[in-house]
């Protein structure tokens, strides 16, 4: 299977039925994971059960759209050999701890690159991405 390309000759997600709640939550500017019905864990990546007690109790549910950069790196070269991303270079990625305790993976905007650091407080926004998915990126918390 080849990956989808957007207009912007981006790459795009696969979008299936486990996935697709988190996708078009983003594109309706809203911030969901699954969380566990039996033990209450926040979690990402989409799976069908709970990752922390197996439960397949799962529901999505809104989550506090903040967290930490738990570590972060800076491409300054054409991500993943996408024409696409040079326009946005360098472009700051990041694994970021959620306040509700989930560890996502996730682009860092509106930062520059010598200010990014490691326990830096961001806030989640959005960008559409297609007509059906839209993509949670992050951006430091103003004053933190």
């Amino acid at each position: 299977m080849s990956t989808p390309i957007s207009a912007e000759n981006k790459p795009l997600p696969v979008i299936t039925d486990l996935t697709r709640p988190f996708w078009t939550s983003a594109k309706e500017g809203r911030f969901v994971l699954q969380k566990c019905g039996h033990c209450g864990t926040f979690q990402f990546q989409p799976k069908p059960w709970c990752i922390e007690c197996g439960s397949r109790d799962l529901a999505w549910t809104p989550a506090k759209p903040t967290g930490t950069v738990y570590t972060f790196t800076i491409s300054r070269s054409v991500a993943m050999n996408f024409p696409g991303w040079e326009a946005e270079l360098p472009v700051l990625m990041c694994l970021i701890d959620l306040d509700d305790g989930a560890r996502l993976y996730g682009q860092v905007t509106d930062c520059a690159p010598d200010k990014i650091h490691i326990g830096m407080r961001v806030e989640v926004h959005f960008k559409d991405i297609s007509e059906d998915a839209g993509i949670p990126k992050f951006r430091p918390i103003a004053g933190t």
